[in-house]
């Protein structure tokens, strides 16, 4: 079976529902509370997160080996945790994806092996998306995988293209959780760079394409320059989708120094 749903989401703190009114944000906002929406739908088992705060292994696949994760996000006064169990099982699925795509795995486990204590932190890029996901309702069982930058993009398209194909009779969703260039304020953490709303730019319009396969043939020093924390898991998300796609819940922002997109893909 296909993977049955397929979003990118944005991770950015600002986009929880305690935060400041901006306009940019209540768009973003409405567009997360659709996709998951349209996620609770879609009667999925299985919820594949990429995450670019997730554990990070050069030259690997890093990929939560754990009985569980486990986090909290807490800003502006209030606080948002999850404890989720893993699928274990789809975990050797994903070594052995990644293996075909020649891209190295590594699985990672934490205090004990199984149980009520084997559990990993849950990252800001996972929660956030999550919480949108979830609605206030239970969340299926997860894997959480955390991309390498090292590699180029090209194995992680072959990875996504190797997941699709080995999910078997899973109802599996990925999700893409990433945000776009981060250099668009000259008083920002990362400064002002024109390559920032040119990658922005060429993001929005390959999603509303429905085709993220331009974005893999981006040059690595002009995605350095804009610095973003997409291109890896819209790698996967792109070798995942195989074919062109229909855009819903599309919207963009830039309400600080960095730029967020959501959409959700379904084949044409």
């Amino acid at each position: 079976m296909p993977i049955v749903f397929k979003a990118v989401m944005p991770h950015g703190e600002e986009l929880l529902p305690h935060t400041a009114e901006d306009a940019g944000l209540m768009v973003l906002r409405r567009a997360m509370a659709a996709i998951g929406r349209a996620f609770r739908t879609c009667a999925v088992d299985l919820l594949l997160v990429a995450s670019p705060h997730h554990l990070r292994i050069p030259g690997h696949l890093a990929i939560a080996d754990t009985a569980y994760v486990e986090g909290e996000l807490a800003s502006y006064g209030r606080a948002y945790g999850l404890r989720l169990q893993l699928d274990r099982a789809f975990n050797r699925t994903l070594a052995d994806a990644a293996a075909a795509a020649g891209l190295p795995a590594a699985r990672v486990s934490f205090q004990t092996t199984d149980g009520p204590l084997s559990t990993l932190p849950l990252d800001f890029g996972s929660i956030v998306p999550l919480h949108f996901l979830a609605g206030g309702q239970p969340l299926p069982r997860l894997c959480l995988v955390g991309p390498p930058r090292d590699l180029g993009l090209r194995p992680l398209v072959r990875l996504g293209e190797q997941i699709a194909m080995r999910s078997g009779l899973r109802r599996v969703a990925l999700i893409a959780s990433a945000d776009l260039a981060h250099a668009h304020l000259a008083d920002g953490p990362y400064g002002l760079d024109p390559a920032a709303a040119s990658y922005d730019a060429l993001v929005q319009a390959a999603a509303l394409a429905g085709d993220l396969s331009p974005l893999a043939r981006l040059p690595i020093d002009f995605l350095a320059t804009a610095k973003p924390d997409a291109p890896w898991q819209l790698a996967i998300l792109q070798g995942a989708m195989a074919g062109p796609h229909a855009v819903h819940d599309f919207a963009y922002a830039r309400p600080s120094y960095f730029g967020m997109l959501a959409a959700r893909f379904e084949p044409l």
